[in-house]
């Protein structure tokens, strides 16, 4: 039998110490600083951007707000994200935050220097509406809008330019993108104190001729040193062609929404032929043979994306469906309403003298 304390080949065995279990202990140690020491250093070695955070902009956030939060500068943060304005940050938007292996020095776009669009301007074209332009950009409506500062989404015009991207710098007023006057234009420098309807008198014009030549939504959109047009020759001259029309003929309207237009009939003559603007694809004008019923010299319309103050001359034919002028746009010829059958305000004035309730409305392709 083998002593206990002997090996096999019955040498003494070593008897176990403390100090051999520390050396042995001290080892493991230092095998795993060694580790962690090669762990960090990988990890240091990395490529910085794999350091960036996304922070998504909150209600009531600003750049500042989020540069601190960070411990950034707000000017840094600007830099990085190639914002050229700090103050135009709006909810939903992706800032990107650098890691803490970038120094101030280093800060730069964190995306690619080209610009979108026409180096990062879009201009407006016949037919286009807020939302498609948006889409086209992979922006929402409302981070357009805000880019713009556009209160109105309805509200745009053919040449105007709109920035699609915050790292240019802001369009001018809206003011300063309206077609030019032609030379026949006489221009009015508002006043303190003016009023739209005191300049119409003055001028021996209307309110909603001035309107419609300034592209004005409403008449207190006036301020003291903008310039209007007061005798724009922009509209065509439209009258109701009666004299060759039977004086007891049967008076009812076409609207031909294939080639966007309105005929007025009485008996056999055509006593108005106009273009007009009908419902969009999402939101097309009802068709069928109606009645002109409720009639109002000018009314408020609202729904979703759209507040119209004074919208004037309307007339309802078949539910919410009318016909009315409309002074924020010029593109009659296009489908651009939610639905209504848009006219130039003058017209849509000599139609509505014309019309009476039960005029019969046809509308068709």
């Amino acid at each position: 039998m083998r002593h206990p304390n002997r090996h096999s080949d019955g040498t003494p065995c070593a008897p176990s110490t403390p100090h051999g279990f520390l050396q042995s202990l001290g080892a493991g140690v230092r095998l795993a600083a060694v580790l962690a020491a090669l762990t960090a250093w990988l990890w240091l070695v990395q490529p910085a951007h794999a350091q960036e955070t996304v922070h998504v902009v909150s209600g009531g956030e600003n750049l500042s707000l989020i540069a601190n939060r960070y411990g950034l500068t707000m000017q840094e943060l600007a830099a990085y994200n190639g914002i050229i304005n700090p103050n135009l940050v709006f909810v939903g938007q992706k800032i990107q935050i650098p890691g803490s292996a970038y120094t101030p020095n280093a800060l730069a776009p964190a995306a690619s220097n080209r610009l979108p669009g026409d180096n990062g301007y879009h201009i407006v074209a016949r037919g286009q509406t807020l939302s498609e332009i948006a889409k086209s950009y992979g922006m929402t409506t409302g981070d357009l809008m805000r880019l713009n500062s556009i209160a109105n989404a309805n509200m745009i015009w053919v040449g105007q330019k709109l920035r699609v991207t915050a790292r240019v710098e802001a369009v001018a007023p809206a003011a300063a993108n309206a077609p030019k006057p032609a030379v026949a234009d006489e221009i009015y420098v508002v006043q303190a104190g003016d009023t739209l309807a005191g300049i119409a008198a003055k001028y021996k014009t209307t309110v909603q001729a001035l309107l419609t030549a300034n592209g004005l939504p409403n008449p207190n959109f006036v301020w003291v040193g903008q310039r209007l047009r007061v005798r724009a020759n922009t509209l065509p001259e439209t009258t109701l062609n009666l004299v060759a029309a039977p004086v007891d003929g049967k008076r009812w309207i076409e609207i031909d929404l294939t080639n966007q237009t309105l005929t007025a009939w009485q008996g056999d003559v055509a006593v108005m032929f106009t273009k007009i603007s009908s419902g969009r694809a999402a939101t097309p004008t009802v068709t069928g043979r109606f009645t002109i019923g409720a009639k109002y010299k000018a009314q408020r319309m609202t729904g979703p994306g759209y507040d119209l103050p004074n919208v004037p001359w309307v007339m309802y034919f078949y539910g919410a469906y009318a016909i009315h002028g409309a002074y924020w746009h010029n593109n009659f010829g296009a489908p651009m309403s939610h639905g209504c059958v848009n006219m130039r305000p003058n017209e849509a004035e000599m139609l509505y003298n014309w019309a009476a309730p039960g005029t019969e409305v046809y509308v068709r392709y």
